[in-house]
């Protein structure tokens, strides 16, 4: 947690990693964490988005669209096949223990309001102590930077993956992704020297 005012910079996840934590949370039936982590980054959603979502956007889909709570622009999501299986997966547990709503929240507290950032942040940062997955200053930007990264790196490190990400970011610039992936100097020039 940062300083009121201040800012921390954090870091993605190794997407490997990413889906070990998974596979260990679906097993042990943490499924708000399963699902959070799974959503936050596949979605690349800012924690806000992710937690405005209700089961009705989501379930059973295979995209949806959401107005950005910052931007106020407009995004379609495309639902992938391991999100889709996610979100099956822990609505039949819920239907199975008689929990589910599809006008719910998919991140619910009891009272059946959608649970806050901060709460969002307390499970995050208990899963990664718990399975001491290392990550600066982990936190729910840590999904959406894992998304990024993974984006990135699927591309080969290249320019285009920057341009998709600035635009799904909806950053002002290439600068502003690459600083925000946390791409340095360093890596642009390695990709240089490896061709």
């Amino acid at each position: 947690m940062s300083l009121k005012n201040t800012k921390t910079t954090t870091s993605g996840l190794d997407w490997n990693s990413m889906l070990g934590l998974l596979v260990r949370l679906k097993q042990e039936k943490n499924y708000r964490a399963y699902l959070l982590i799974a959503t936050g980054c596949y979605f690349g959603l800012r924690i806000g988005d992710l937690l405005n979502l209700k089961w009705i956007d989501v379930f059973e889909k295979d995209e949806f669209i959401l107005t950005e709570q910052k931007t106020g622009k407009k995004r379609k999501i495309t639902i992938n096949a391991f999100v889709k299986e996610a979100l099956s997966f822990v609505a039949q547990s819920e239907i199975t223990s008689g929990k589910f709503d599809i006008d719910g929240y998919l991140f619910q507290n009891r009272q059946h309001h959608r649970i806050t950032v901060q709460f969002a942040n307390l499970i995050l940062h208990e899963v990664l102590k718990k399975y001491n997955v290392r990550v600066q200053n982990g936190s729910t930007h840590t999904l959406r930077k894992t998304f990024g990264k993974r984006v990135w790196e699927m591309d080969n490190k290249s320019e285009r993956a920057l341009v998709y990400l600035s635009e799904i970011f909806s950053h002002s610039s290439i600068a502003t992704t690459k600083k925000y992936i946390g791409i340095t100097e360093k890596q642009i020039a390695d990709v240089y020297l490896k061709l």
